[in-house]
């Protein structure tokens, strides 16, 4: 961080300040370091005000979002987090992870919030989810379509066979 905020001109405070709005994404080592790209930090210095900030913030940043139905599942939540980190970085996304835990019909948890507020504040590009019931098992639709009102794409990683309506709730319900 402090080779960034050098090579930005700005404090570390101030950089910390623009990634929790959003408006950069360090990568995160093992040990969870910041490291930025010289493309990242290029792109900042080419800004002077918010508005322009913003305008890279959604025109880059990919959301990798990542749910399971309850806290006996972290494990499986780390590893699906791990598929999604590894396919953005592939893709060469500039991304972010936002883990939830919760049930796919519960439409108040703290990351699915976070996540629409993004979409529609203009914070982000993409989401990124390694099954579409990840994201909300039902509803689907209407995430969808708050999306593509934003203009901000869904990709899942791994497509299913659709089921039917009776049958994904009968998964639910077991």
């Amino acid at each position: 961080m402090k080779d960034a905020a050098k090579y930005l001109k700005v404090s570390i405070s101030t950089l910390r300040r623009w990634e929790k709005k959003g408006l950069i994404t360090p990568m995160r080592t093992a040990g969870n370091r910041r490291r930025y790209t010289v493309r990242q930090l290029d792109d900042m210095l080419g800004l002077n005000t918010q508005k322009e900030l913003g305008a890279v913030a959604r025109r880059g940043l990919v959301i990798g979002y990542c749910r399971v139905s309850s806290s006996g599942q972290k494990a499986d939540l780390e590893r699906q987090a791990e598929v999604v980190a590894n396919y953005c970085e592939k893709q060469g996304y500039q991304f972010r992870i936002i883990k939830d835990i919760g049930s796919g019909m519960n439409y108040k948890k703290k990351g699915l919030q976070e996540l629409l507020r993004l979409v529609c504040e203009g914070g982000c590009s993409k989401i990124v989810v390694n099954y579409k019931d990840r994201l909300v098992r039902f509803g689907y639709e209407l995430i969808e379509t708050v999306c593509e009102e934003h203009n901000v794409d869904i990709e899942i990683i791994n497509q299913t066979d659709d089921i039917s309506y009776e049958e994904e709730l009968t998964e639910d319900v077991l």
